[in-house]
C-alpha cells in the first residue's frame, strides 16, 4: 500500500464518521457518560462514528492494526497501524460549538505515512503524506515563519485530571506575558492542523494520546514545521524559526516547579 492509497482510505473513513456526526450535531446529547474524569466525556455519537470508521478501514485493510479512542482495537500482522479519533473536541460538539474534527492517521514502523483531519463545520480537509507535503483542499500548506515568541500566537490544551490541569495552568500563566496571546480551543488535532496552515504559530500540550496527534504531527512536519516531545511528555509544534525559543521558554516555565 502506498502513502497515497492510505490517504484515500483515511479520507473515506473520515467522511463516513462525519455523516453520523453532522446528523446529530446540535441535537439532544444521547448516551453521554464520563470516562477518566467528569470532564472526559464520550457520547453515543463518538461511538457510532468510531464504528463507522473501523468498519470502513477493516473492509479495505483487514490485516492492519487499529487503535481508536473509544476502545475499538484490532491487532493485525501487516505492520501497518491506523490511529483513529472519531471526534476530537467532544465537549465542543456536545455544547453545539462548531470546532471539532475527525482525525485519522496511518503509520508504519517509521511513523505516520498519511493523515487526514476533517473539520465538518468549515468543510475543511487537511491532508498529508510522508514526503509529499501537507494540503488543505489541495492547496499546499506552509507553517509560520515567525521567530520571535513575543509576536507568536500559541495554542494549548489541558488535561482531564484536576491536578495536572492546575500545573498546566501555572505554565500557561508564566508563558502568557512572553507571547502575543494563547488560545485554548478544545481540539488538539485542529490545533495541529492550524499550525500546519499558519493560522497558529505554535501549539503545546502535555500527555496527548497518539490518536489525538498522529495525523496533526504529520501535517505540521510536512508543512515545514517542527514537532518535539519534551522531557515533560509535552508535545510542542511550531514553525521552524520559533521552535528553539519556544522550547526554551516552556522548559524554563516547568523548571520553576522543580
Amino acid at each position: 500500500m502506498t502513502a497515497t492509497d492510505a490517504l484515500e482510505i483515511a479520507i473515506g473513513a473520515a467522511r463516513s464518521a462525519t455523516a453520523i456526526l453532522l446528523a446529530r450535531f446540535g441535537g439532544p446529547a444521547v448516551g453521554v457518560r464520563s470516562k477518566s474524569t467528569a470532564t472526559d466525556l464520550v457520547s453515543e455519537a463518538d461511538e457510532q462514528a468510531e464504528q463507522a470508521v473501523v468498519a470502513f478501514i477493516r473492509q479495505r485493510r483487514p490485516h492492519d492494526t487499529l487503535i481508536a479512542e473509544e476502545g475499538s482495537a484490532h491487532e493485525g500482522q501487516s505492520g501497518i497501524r491506523w490511529l483513529v479519533d472519531p471526534l476530537d473536541g467532544t465537549i465542543n460538539y456536545l455544547y453545539g460549538q462548531p470546532h471539532w474534527c475527525v482525525s485519522i492517521a496511518c503509520a508504519d514502523a517509521d511513523g505516520a505515512i498519511a493523515g487526514a483531519v476533517y473539520d465538518p463545520s468549515r468543510d475543511e480537509l487537511f491532508t498529508a503524506v510522508r514526503g509529499g507535503g501537507a494540503r488543505l483542499a489541495g492547496r499546499p500548506l506552509a507553517a509560520s515563519t515567525v521567530g520571535d515568541p513575543a509576536i507568536a500566537l500559541v495554542a494549548t490544551g489541558f488535561s482531564y485530571d484536576a491536578a495536572e490541569r492546575a500545573a498546566q495552568a501555572a505554565v500557561v500563566a508564566r508563558l502568557a506575558g512572553k507571547v502575543r496571546d494563547i488560545r485554548r480551543a478544545g481540539s488538539a488535532a485542529l490545533d495541529l492542523a492550524w499550525v500546519a496552515a499558519g493560522r497558529l504559530d505554535a501549539y503545546f500540550e502535555v500527555s496527548r494520546s497518539p490518536w489525538d496527534s498522529a495525523a496533526g504531527e504529520l501535517l505540521v512536519r510536512e508543512a515545514g514545521g517542527v514537532v518535539t516531545w519534551t522531557e515533560h511528555t509535552e508535545i510542542v509544534a511550531s514553525g521552524r524559526p520559533l521552535h528553539p525559543a519556544l522550547i526554551a521558554l516552556l522548559r524554563a516555565s516547568h523548571e520553576i516547579d522543580g
